[in-house]
């Protein structure tokens, strides 16, 4: 009697599963977003050549000169504290995350003053 039991367990167990083996998730084969934005946004090094309340210019690791837009979404931070635009001068090292626009333009999502 034990042994039908756990045999028909076992059957109807194997029912309710197989027929999901091998079938496709709905959306499984898209990103998650984050992983998606990856794509689309850039990291820049290097030392601030300039400043506005809504651009930052950073001479790049590779000695090109990069104009990066800042807008009220720009996480801005020094010496691991919040910081705002004010806090950032010329010479200062900066690491900035920024996402690809129109056109190749760039915007800061962060901009990180170690």
């Amino acid at each position: 009697m034990m042994l039908k039991l756990c045999l028909g367990l076992v059957l109807a167990a194997n029912l309710m599963f197989t027929p999901a083996i091998g079938q496709k998730v709905k959306g499984a084969n898209r990103l998650p977003a984050l992983v998606q934005m990856s794509d689309q946004t850039v990291t820049i090094s290097g030392k601030v050549k300039e400043v506005t309340a809504s651009a930052l210019t950073v001479i790049d690791d590779q000695k090109a000169e990069q104009s990066i837009g800042l807008d009220a979404k720009t996480k801005i931070t020094k010496a691991g504290k919040n910081a705002t635009i004010v806090d950032i001068k010329a010479d200062d090292a900066v690491v900035v995350v920024a996402s690809k626009g129109e056109g190749g333009a760039l915007t800061a999502v962060t901009v990180k003053v170690p």
